[in-house]
C-alpha cells in the first residue's frame, strides 16, 4: 500500500524529531520562543509578515505545500493566549489522528488536556471549504 505524497509531507510537518505540532503547549509562551521553536521544529511552516491586522496581535505561519495556516494570538505582553490552525480537508484524517494521540477526546470534535495544573480545550470546527482547530485555556472566552 502506498502513502500519498500529501500524507508523507504532512507527517513530515507534524512528526519532526519524534514530536508533533500538538505535543507542544504554546499557550503562555512568548513570541520569541514561538518564532524560534517553529523555525527549528516545523520547517515547512514559514512566518508570514506580509499581512497586518491592527485589531489583533498575532504570529501567522503558513505551510503553502499542505495548505495549513497557524495563528498564535498574543497578549499585550506578547504571550500566546490562543492557537488557531486552519487547513483544507485533505489534511483532516491526519489531524484527527494527531489530536486523538495528543489529547483526551471529550466529544466528536473536542479534546482536552492539562499542563502544569491548567486545563485546556481543543475544538475542531468544520467549515465549508476548510476546518479550524482552536486551542485555548478552558476558562478563556473568545
Amino acid at each position: 500500500m502506498y502513502a500519498s505524497v500529501a500524507h508523507i509531507v504532512l507527517l513530515s510537518l507534524l512528526l519532526n524529531g519524534g514530536t508533533t505540532f500538538f505535543s507542544e503547549n504554546y499557550i503562555g509562551k512568548d513570541k520569541i520562543y514561538i518564532e524560534q521553536h517553529i523555525k527549528e521544529n516545523h520547517k515547512t511552516l514559514k512566518l508570514n509578515t506580509t499581512s497586518t491586522n491592527t485589531t489583533y496581535n498575532y504570529l501567522k505561519f503558513e505551510d503553502r505545500i499542505n495548505e495549513i495556516t497557524v495563528l498564535f494570538f498574543l497578549s499585550d505582553k506578547n504571550k500566546c493566549t490562543l492557537v488557531r490552525l486552519m487547513s483544507d480537508y485533505s489534511n483532516i484524517n491526519d489531524m484527527l489522528y494527531e489530536l486523538d494521540q495528543a489529547y483526551t477526546k471529550t466529544d466528536k470534535n473536542s479534546w482536552k488536556f492539562a499542563d502544569k495544573g491548567t486545563g485546556y480545550s481543543v475544538k475542531l470546527d468544520e467549515g465549508d471549504w476548510f476546518f479550524t482547530i482552536t486551542i485555548r485555556e478552558e476558562s478563556s472566552t473568545y
